[in-house]
């Protein structure tokens, strides 16, 4: 276990654990990744897992902010095109990983020396020792100004960046329409018509990571008598029941008549041409929808209907509606995702504001005056003439 990199069998011992506490598959995957990859990069240059300071976790996590494949391979490996200025002929910078993702890898880590400091694994490292990665910010005097000692401030190198919020994107109602219309089986259609109106996540059926969201359904989730479907929920695996309008049932039932045929497995969407008869796959769902979408000619994905119907409901039923129906676990989760400043009101207001009186006209009327000075009866007769002069008839 001395050796350099990460021992597999501290990546084992470390993926127990999070079994242990409940993590899902999609979770362990991810962090299994994220371990291998830092135990890849302390292997190339020659680290014990031991020996590892902040200062190695920050020349990690700089490699990976910066796109670096796998944060472990030269900068420039044979399979990544290498772009030029075409003036100076030198290296464009790499575009860099997004902010969440650089955060995700920072927790793993958190995670991963947390579990070594309380696993207390022979060799690899001990129990006196505090975790490399930063929790928190330090607190320590700002500026070298008087007082401040007891003032949090961040560290120096604090390694999480700063995640800006995006306004989650939506579908327009005619364009849902038309994907819907331009569907190539009465599947698709009956499962973007379920998406569009239900704002269930597609989710998957998958051997490895269980079944969750519109894919994850067998044929008894869904009742056409009640009019409702039960969708399992990512993580957790309750169940969730949703309600569906007519004409998702009107195309489910020629799915049924037509496409479905009697297949050996009881999830309710099967492949209809290639992976004839199996469990409808997320991969091969989403292959379709790009192609479809490229025919219609718009970029769409799966997860766009879910904040599209998100987005209505928050507007016309609230949050706490919204939060019932998309299956979230805190109201919090969807007052973050989808609450923002209702676009109708925020149009009204900027209309409004266009139009605002000038401050003297504001004073004008609040006064009832029609000029900005005090003026006597007569010089506000002779200014009235001159600003509308009367037209006098020539009688002749």
């Amino acid at each position: 276990m001395a050796g350099s990199g990460v021992g597999v069998e501290v990546v084992d011992a470390f993926l127990t654990e999070l079994t242990r506490q409940g993590c899902g598959s999609y979770t362990l995957r991810a962090y299994r990744y994220g371990v291998l990859d830092f135990g890849r990069w302390l292997a190339e240059r020659d680290k014990p897992l031991g020996s590892v300071s902040r200062a190695d976790i920050e020349d990690y996590i700089g490699a990976f902010a910066d796109g670096e494949r796998g944060a472990g391979r030269a900068p420039h490996a044979v399979t990544d095109p290498v772009v030029v200025e075409l003036d100076s002929g030198r290296p464009v910078a790499r575009p860099g990983r997004a902010a969440r993702t650089v955060n995700h890898r920072l927790s793993v880590l958190a995670a991963f020396f947390e579990f070594l400091a309380q696993s207390g694994l022979d060799g690899v490292w001990p129990r006196e020792r505090v975790s490399p990665v930063p929790a928190a910010p330090q607190a320590g005097p700002r500026h070298g100004r008087p007082g401040g000692g007891d003032v949090p401030v961040r560290a120096r190198a604090e390694l999480r960046r700063r995640e800006p919020q995006a306004i989650a994107r939506d579908l327009d109602p005619a364009v849902i329409a038309r994907l819907v219309e331009a569907a190539p089986s009465w599947r698709d259609r009956a499962l973007l018509l379920l998406l569009s109106r239900s704002g269930a996540r597609i989710g998957d059926w998958s051997e490895l990571h269980g079944r969750h969201g519109a894919l994850g359904m067998e044929l008894a989730d869904l009742d056409r008598r009640t009019g409702t479907v039960i969708v399992r929920l990512k993580g957790a695996r309750d169940e969730h029941c949703v309600p569906v309008s007519a004409p998702f049932w009107t195309a489910f039932d020629r799915y049924l008549t037509e496409e479905r045929g009697d297949p050996p497995t009881n999830a309710a969407w099967v492949g209809t041409r290639r992976g004839r008869g199996r469990p409808l796959s997320y991969a091969a769902f989403e292959a379709g929808l790009r192609h479809l979408g490229a025919r219609v000619g718009v970029t769409v994905s799966a997860h766009m209907f879910r904040h599209t119907v998100a987005t209505a409901l928050v507007e016309h039923g609230g949050a706490a509606v919204a939060q019932r129906v998309l299956g979230h676990r805190h109201v919090g989760t969807t007052i973050d995702s989808y609450v923002h400043v209702d676009r109708v009101a925020l149009v009204a207001a900027l209309a409004a504001f266009e139009d605002r009186p000038t401050p003297a006209e504001a004073r004008s009327a609040a006064s009832g005056q029609r000029y900005v000075f005090h003026y006597d009866p007569s010089t506000l007769a002779v200014l009235d003439e001159i600003a509308h002069p009367r037209v006098v008839e020539d009688g002749s």
